[in-house]
């Protein structure tokens, strides 16, 4: 049986018999949209430029005062920020990266935030509380949840071993 390539060129044809079932770009990979695709791109170029251009000039002006926590968050954000490069060629390859950061502002957000202002005192103002909630919002509409389903939970795991090739010589 043969069928048509991913790369969707007139006459470019792969052999069934040649699919490897781990994958991961296989033709039932569910449809993401153009604009989602898309808005993921603008929110990991933003990413790329103000959070690595405010990070690196964090790293440039004054490592060698900080804490070791507070070095560590910079450097955190600044490696998050350089991976967002990769995101803003291949939105959809870089989505952990995306989630992660929905992750970290969530846990931040119900850890550190949530408890002084139910408290009705100051926020701490190391990440901007407004800003990181309407950015969660836009990430939940722009993450294609079904193929996030279907790319991380649906596929089948890659194995733990390979098998032992069979030696037909003896």
């Amino acid at each position: 049986m043969r069928r048509k390539s991913m790369s969707g060129i007139e006459g470019s044809y792969v052999s069934s018999d040649n699919r490897n079932e781990y994958d991961p770009m296989r033709d039932d990979a569910p449809k993401v949209a153009l604009w989602k695709t898309w808005g993921l791109r603008i929110i990991f170029a933003a990413m790329v430029i103000v959070l690595g251009s405010k990070q690196l000039n964090y790293l440039l002006e004054g490592a060698s005062q900080w804490s070791n926590w507070r070095g560590l968050g910079h450097s955190m954000l600044f490696t998050l920020a350089i991976l967002a490069i990769g995101g803003v060629f291949r939105p959809l390859a870089f989505l952990p990266v995306m989630i992660y950061e929905m992750a970290w502002k969530i846990v931040w957000l119900a850890v550190v935030a949530l408890p002084p202002f139910i408290a009705g005192q100051e926020i701490p103002s190391i990440v901007n509380a407004k800003a990181s909630l309407i950015g969660i919002c836009v990430l939940i509409i722009l993450v294609p949840w079904k193929y996030v389903w279907w790319r991380y939970f649906m596929q089948p795991i890659e194995p733990w071993r390979r098998k032992k090739p069979i030696n037909k010589n003896k």
